[in-house]
């Protein structure tokens, strides 16, 4: 499936998963620089702290940087997780059974960030319907069937303001940063600056070991 094409979630389950194609060309996914607790990210998405720790159990929608582990463990989402939440809370609002809404949540963590931004999801009260096009979307709409429609793109960009005056994890450095100026209890940033330095050091063997490979062919070769 290209740009400007459809897919669409039936109540079927065995359809869900035939049906979902590629929307756009093969892109990867920029990593993450901030990541947000489960009391930022339930407020900004419009859900209460219940209803996304309940998620989060049920793995309908997973804090992708940091998975709670155990009592006392902290989530981190990061921004594409809290659009996620923030679409999927329209459409269950907007009536659409869990069933179509789980099948949604999936397809829409396989894009990238950024191709959020440009999606729209339309349901028409049996299926719902992805629209990257203004062409298609107004197909849908005039076509009669269209009963109500989610501007993930328009999400995008409130949340993304929305962000910015909240409490974060900076994931770029060694320590953290509050958006207000109120800190990251010292649990979650002694945790976070564990998992960087166990990464950074994960680089430099990996580099490590590379350059003695580069060495040892060089070597057999003068050899």
């Amino acid at each position: 499936m290209r740009p400007g094409e459809e897919s669409v979630w039936d109540d079927d389950p065995a359809d869900c998963g035939a049906v979902q194609g590629e929307l756009f060309a093969e892109a990867g996914e920029e990593p993450a620089t901030r990541g947000y607790r489960g009391t930022v990210a339930s407020k900004v998405a419009g859900i209460t702290y219940r209803q996304l720790d309940y998620w989060a159990r049920k793995r309908i929608v997973e804090p992708s940087i940091t998975p709670s582990h155990g009592s006392g463990s902290r989530r981190l989402y990061s921004f594409k997780d809290v659009v996620i939440l923030a679409v999927s809370k329209r459409l269950l609002d907007a009536g659409v059974n869990l069933q179509n809404v789980t099948a949604a949540i999936g397809f829409l963590g396989q894009r990238t960030t950024s191709q959020l931004e440009y999606v729209t999801i339309v349901c028409d009260g049996q299926h719902v319907h992805e629209c990257t096009s203004s062409d298609q979307l107004m197909a849908l709409l005039q076509s009669g069937r269209a009963v109500f429609a989610v501007s993930v793109g328009t999400l995008w960009r409130q949340i993304r303001d929305a962000l910015e005056h909240e409490d974060h994890v900076d994931l770029d450095a060694a320590g953290v940063t509050a958006a207000a100026g109120r800190p990251i209890d010292d649990i979650t940033a002694a945790r976070m600056r564990k998992r960087l330095e166990a990464q950074r050091k994960a680089r430099q063997a990996c580099r490590e070991q590379t350059a003695d490979t580069a060495d040892g062919a060089t070597a057999q070769r003068v050899a």
